[in-house]
């Protein structure tokens, strides 16, 4: 015979027939009636244990509504491109030559050659993008686009742009035909039904273009995304191969491959390339130096990620953010099912008269594990109803906090909502496996005699509070060391006086006025220094040129800057040797300033200025080595070389005042050229534009990561709650034999700060590696120093400490008559 506590008898006085009633019937329930009756114990429990409940739920929403985002974020970047039909067979053909880096761009006649050394070829298509806004005038109206491409007949061929109207097969053929995106035809004409065969002007020259078709707007996950398409006119072929004009895309016919492309285009080199260079050498020497001609072949779907080309039709993602903000999304989700788990089993001591009278009235573990497994995917499926609401809210808040959108739209078909459901139920099931063994298996007869405690599991729930903290602290780490790099390089020496320089890009459509302009502009207050330039530090232009000194063999290309006297000054350049260019000297026009880097690869020693390289010019001047790329980059040689006159105008001016002065720039602009809109950006920015993929992850990482440390902040919270609960009666017993309330919270933070100190050590190695390796794409970088190591698990410790010191505080204020009276 059992002999049941007082309690006990009074719980099953009160609900014996009703339980006798649910455990018979489960044998005669079908699938939905179990589901039914698994919901309704759900609620039930939930709604006794509020806070647990609070904890637990918020816990898992906070977890699935980051890795929801998080895993749409890395499809989105995953799936560029891949929307076109046949992508796969699809590719994009890239040219270098002089060692210039490659281009995204490819030579003119090309694909004129190419279909007689390719069989496989089914399409080939050229076209160009415009690189400025031009106007579009219709309906009386005019619109500035800066989002149009040149493309041939073949174009809409090749990609599979979806026509609302008009033919895929049958536009472009005409020199006025144009299609237009549905986004623009509503905005032009209310409709997609009003575009077709009106007139469009376009440009300055205001050339009418009548509509052939209107497509649906494409997904922004495409490099190919444009809001009209018109044709592409025809240049005069150009015999030379280094020249750049056109994207080149190829699709092959089925059964063909990557190597039957480029065996054709090596075909192509070895044909014509090398014939219309006339060097001179053999093909192999030609195609050993640095004058050759190569090809680069990529994939449709791989130009995004894996592509940076110069002149490249967008820009392109980074493969490392994606991977790395993937593991955070596992990471945060680990985080979350662990809190249920940890949860679930230290609630254990509170269910275990439940299932200890459960299994008296015959209840099998097998429907006492499902039961615990239904509650388990009910907590996620709740849990994912409010994540869905979540995820709207966090995108707003990470796109407001730092100005990045992550992922444009959560729910724009059924297969994310899909996903998330999948997502709830495997969460479910995964984070309610372990507690629904666990606490399936308490023995009744000890649990009812009041001899049997749940204190099982406990090691278990230390090694999940340790990975918490350990996947905190690392990412911690790795939000403060990104930050770090991010800083230093906002304010590395960048070898010369970026800041307050305005660069009007396109002066050069002044022509003979652009030197009256420049003077007029020079009588401004805050303009200190003017200078024209063919090219830019940062900007999209790129310039190389062959030099070679007597002693030389073969030339070395070199990236060139042309500018005139003033280039050096504006730009704060500091020469190292030698004088700066002087337009009253004719000689200068054949003269060249080198950095120390160009010194040394042309091996000018210790004193280059007055050598010669090429023929008859001469060195006058060396500059300290400048970065005008990403710090991701070396320092390349450089060579600057006088311009009297370029399609640049830089002027220096100070920070504070360039606001003021833009606007009187304008307003002088459209004095010289009204019809012509003034294109001007500033250095620094453009310098920030290339740091934008590290701002980016820094502030992804940094905004999930306070995510991550929240939930496991909830979950501490919640554990030591039920600690403190069980432990109520040592308390007051320590209180009567003297203990203080600084020693009671010192007992209950210890074995926390243990494990928070457990968790340091294991994730400190693990982000030092991971760390380090990430910053070796960098070629200048900091050192991994401690104080981000120290920072991260000092702030994670301080976390812990205050989570569990609420309850700790609460515990030792309470007088010991009351903490034995506990029950």
């Amino acid at each position: 015979m059992i002999l049941l506590p007082a309690e006990v008898k009074s719980m099953l006085k009160n609900r014996f027939k009703r339980t006798i009633r649910s455990v018979r019937r489960q044998r005669d329930f079908g699938f939905f009636d179990v589901i039914r009756l698994s919901i309704r114990l759900a609620v039930r429990n939930a709604s006794k244990h509020p806070l647990f409940t609070i904890l637990n739920i918020g816990g898992l929403a906070l977890g699935i509504a980051a890795t929801f985002v998080l895993s749409l974020y890395v499809q989105q970047e995953l799936t560029y491109d891949r929307h076109f039909e046949d992508h796969d067979r699809i590719y994009r053909i890239t040219t270098d030559f002089f060692n210039m880096g490659g281009f995204a761009k490819s030579q003119n006649q090309l694909l004129d050659h190419l279909p007689d050394a390719l069989p496989e070829l089914e399409l080939a298509t050229r076209f160009d993008k415009g690189f400025q806004s031009t106007t579009v005038v219709t309906a009386g109206r005019t619109y500035d686009e800066s989002r149009y491409f040149f493309v041939d007949s073949t174009f809409f061929r090749m990609f599979s742009y979806r026509f609302l109207a008009g033919r895929r097969d049958n536009v472009m053929r005409g020199p006025d035909a144009v299609v237009i995106s549905d986004e623009t035809a509503l905005k032009y004409f209310g409709s997609t039904a009003e575009a077709m065969g009106r007139t469009l002007l376009v440009g300055k020259e205001k050339r009418a273009y009548r509509i052939e078709g209107v497509v649906e707007t494409p997904p922004r996950r495409s490099h190919l995304i444009a809001d009209l398409w018109l044709p592409l006119e025809a240049r005069e072929r150009q015999t030379y191969w280094t020249n750049i004009e056109y994207y080149n895309y190829v699709k092959l016919r089925p059964g063909a491959g990557l190597e039957d492309l480029e065996r054709s285009l090596e075909h192509l080199l070895r044909r014509h390339a090398h014939p219309a260079a006339q060097s001179g050498e053999t093909y192999g020497a030609w195609r050993a130096s640095s004058r050759a001609v190569t090809f680069d072949v990529q994939p449709l779907a791989d130009i995004y990620l894996h592509s940076d080309h110069q002149f490249e039709i967008a820009p392109g993602g980074n493969p490392t953010q994606v991977y790395i903000l993937g593991v955070i999304g596992i990471f945060i989700i680990l985080v979350a099912g662990a809190n249920y788990v940890n949860l679930t089993t230290a609630h254990s001591s509170i269910r275990a008269r439940e299932i200890g009278v459960k299994k008296t009235l015959g209840a099998r573990r097998g429907s006492l594990i499902q039961q615990f497994l239904s509650e388990a995917v009910v907590a996620a499926v709740l849990a994912t109803v409010i994540a869905a609401g979540v995820a709207v809210i966090m995108l707003d808040v990470f796109e407001y906090v730092t100005g990045n959108v992550l992922v444009e739209s959560l729910f724009t078909s059924m297969w994310p909502m899909a996903a998330l459901a999948g997502l709830a139920v495997g969460v479910g099931l995964l984070a309610g496996l372990y507690p629904a063994f666990y606490l399936s298996s308490f023995p009744p007869v000890r649990i009812l005699k009041g001899e049997w405690t749940a204190t099982g599991g406990s090691g278990l729930r230390s090694g999940l509070v340790v990975m918490q903290f350990a996947i905190a602290t690392g990412l911690g780490i790795g939000s403060l060391v990104i930050y770090q790099q991010l800083s230093y390089m906002q304010s590395a020496d960048k070898g010369f006086e970026h800041e307050g320089v305005v660069v009007i890009e396109n002066v050069d459509v002044l022509g003979d006025h652009a030197e009256t302009f420049r003077q007029e502009v020079e009588r401004h207050e805050v303009v200190s220094g003017s200078s024209f330039a063919g090219r830019t530090p940062t900007g999209t232009g790129v310039a190389a040129y062959n030099f070679r000194t007597p002693m030389m063999e073969e030339s070395i290309s070199i990236q060139t800057f042309r500018g005139d006297e003033d280039f050096l000054p504006t730009l704060g350049m500091r020469l190292l040797a030698g004088r700066n260019f002087s337009g009253d000297l004719a000689s200068d026009s054949s003269a060249v300033i080198l950095n120390e880097s160009a010194v040394r690869v042309l091996g000018l020693g210790n004193e280059p200025i007055g050598r010669e390289v090429n023929e008859g010019q001469h060195v006058i001047g060396v500059v300290r080595d400048f970065h005008f790329q990403s710090l991701r980059e070396t320092i390349e040689p450089v060579a600057v070389t006088y311009l009297t006159g370029g399609r640049q105008l830089l002027l220096k001016v100070g920070r504070r005042d360039a606001a003021d002065f833009v606007a009187s720039l304008a307003e002088l602009w459209r004095r010289f050229s009204p019809d012509e809109e003034m294109r001007y950006g500033f250095l620094d920015e453009n310098f920030e534009r290339l740091a934008e993929e590290e701002r980016m992850l820094s502030r992804a990482v940094t905004f999930f990561t306070l995510l991550a440390v929240l939930i496991a902040c909830a979950g501490l919270f919640g554990l030591t709650a039920f600690a403190v609960q069980r432990r109520t009666k040592e308390i007051g017993i320590r209180k009567v034999f003297g203990a203080t309330a600084a020693a009671v919270v010192v007992l209950l933070s210890k074995d926390v700060a243990r494990l928070v100190l457990i968790a340091f050590v294991a994730a400190a190695p693990v982000a030092f590696l991971a760390l380090d390796d990430w910053l070796a794409d960098f070629a200048y970088r900091i050192d991994l120093g401690a104080v981000p190591f120290v920072l991260a698990g000092g702030g994670a410790l301080v976390l812990a400490l205050l989570t569990v010191g609420y309850h700790a505080i609460r515990a030792a204020s309470i007088q010991p008559v009351e903490s034995l009276r506990y029950e």
